[in-house]
């Protein structure tokens, strides 16, 4: 059973601003007119697997920025364009996880190795090793989006000496609690926009959690767009992201990985959340400490179902760390960074100052 089909993955994947994520997918062009002080994408050896990391900036002297997507599955390293703002005040490290993206395609043949929330947290500490070594800086800012939080949380606590701030986006806290959250939401929703197909598929498979993984696909297509129709605001940054995407890129762009060709997202998308689904969704914050040694910003959308508000707001007022701040962005879904502006202006506001000098040299 199939009830996320290929055509509603595919609007998911452009609303989230994802559509062209993938090998032989539309790609987007570098915006122009400013110099790069640092343009660079390679497969990098990461705990014995070469793994794609794309690594771009304006001036060598901005923090460094490392970025943890979503999905997992959901590569960003192809949105270099959506983010050149962002390259002005940072130095972007993006890094395809396994399981998605150009680290999928180069490694198909092998495989990816195990798909668990423990491995990915090894393999992202080694990146920001990698990245500050290539880099040549003390510590980098660590910023997690969705999934990528879960990573985020466990990596700031266990090495505070390789970052200089933790940043979640759209912030993970209780999959449990979240996934009850968010189905009774999205049940509500469906019911108050007289959606009748919504509504049986949601009380056919009836809350979480799930033992199937199509069960769960259910829950997840109503909480998401297009099951779950966007806010006006929503509607209108994902298709500003989707007509910037919408351009080539020139052929020799270094954010994408040349000689590898395309791949079937539908199905790796599905092999890798059917990998990770169940550990996913058991996953706790708390389970992980409290204490980060580093300033901590959480930026939520204030319409997101998979990770609510209010879960992130308890989880926020609980931790400890030397300064930190929660902003909501209104209108905004799960997908957070598609309000790319406003993320730049959240961070540039209460994470700029306090990493001005984290590029200055390790040791």
């Amino acid at each position: 059973m199939r009830d996320l089909s290929r055509r509603g993955f595919g609007a998911m994947m452009l609303a989230a601003g994802l559509a062209a994520a993938l090998p032989g997918a539309g790609r987007a062009q570098p915006a122009g007119g400013t110099a790069m002080a640092i343009d660079e994408g390679l497969f990098a050896d990461i705990n014995g697997m070469e793994q794609w990391i794309t690594i771009r900036g304006r001036d060598r002297r901005n923090p460094v920025l490392l970025i943890l997507h979503g999905g997992p599955g959901f590569p960003m390293s192809f949105m270099a364009p959506v983010f050149a703002a962002w390259e002005e005040h940072y130095t972007l490290v993006q890094w395809d996880q396994p399981g998605g993206g150009a680290t999928y395609t180069k490694n198909a043949a092998r495989g990816q190795g195990p798909l668990t929330v423990a491995r990915y947290v090894e393999d992202g500490l080694a990146v920001a090793e990698f990245a500050r070594a290539r880099l040549g800086v003390g510590k980098v800012v660590l910023m997690g989006t969705s999934w990528g939080t879960m990573l985020g949380v466990m990596m700031a606590r266990r090495r505070p000496d390789l970052f200089a701030a933790y940043i979640g986006a759209s912030q993970a806290v209780s999959g449990p609690e979240g996934a009850r959250i968010g189905y009774r939401l999205a049940l509500e929703a469906a019911r108050a926009r007289g959606d009748a197909v919504a509504v049986e598929a949601l009380e056919r498979v009836g809350p979480p959690p799930y033992a199937r993984f199509e069960d769960f696909l259910v829950r997840q297509q109503y909480t998401n767009p297009p099951g779950l129709p966007p806010s006006p605001e929503e509607a209108a940054a994902g298709a500003a992201q989707a007509a910037i995407l919408s351009v080539p890129p020139p052929p020799d762009a270094n954010y994408i990985a040349h000689g590898i060709g395309p791949y079937d997202a539908w199905n790796v998308f599905l092999e890798t959340q059917r990998a990770t689904f169940a550990e996913t969704w058991a996953w706790e914050a708390r389970d992980h400490g409290m204490d980060f040694r580093m300033p901590v910003l959480v930026i939520q959308g204030g319409n997101d179902l998979n990770a609510p508000v209010a879960l992130a707001r308890a989880w926020f007022d609980e931790i400890r760390a030397p300064a930190k701040a929660f902003e909501i962005i209104p209108g905004a879904g799960h997908n957070v960074l598609a309000f790319t502006d406003q993320v730049l202006a959240s961070i540039n506001r209460h994470i700029g100052p306090s990493v001005a000098h984290s590029a200055a040299p390790a040791g």
